[in-house]
């Protein structure tokens, strides 16, 4: 199962996640809680990408008339995106030894590529 990148919902985020994450790995109490923290941040990435889809990348602002800047709603989406991916590199599972967590970093690589 893969998270779906233009989900807005953070409980369904959270509940791809352990998903992913539970088949190849055993998930901890602390596992769970960095889900917790990294599921709403998805979300928002994703309402704010929704955001400058509606609104479009290049906006007027900026301290001239007529003058367009970047929408800041892709730094902001950009960054919920490289926390969140922090977060669920964190994640380990349960067990001991040096291959504990090698598929964790597997499962994030697979799943974000190259957005972060």
């Amino acid at each position: 199962m893969n998270v779906d990148p233009t989900e807005k919902n953070p409980a369904a985020i959270r509940t791809a996640l352990i998903e992913l994450y539970e088949t190849e790995l055993d998930l901890e109490p602390t596992d769970l809680a960095l889900i917790d923290i990294a599921a709403p941040m998805l979300a928002r990435a994703a309402q704010l990408d929704a955001v400058v889809k509606r609104e479009g990348q290049m906006i007027e602002g900026g301290n001239r008339k007529d003058m367009m800047v970047l929408h800041p709603g892709i730094a902001q989406a950009q960054l919920n995106r490289t926390q969140a991916a922090g977060h669920l590199s964190k994640i380990r599972g349960e067990g001991e030894g040096p291959k504990r967590g090698h598929n964790a970093r597997d499962a994030i690589a697979a799943r974000w590529g190259n957005r972060v």
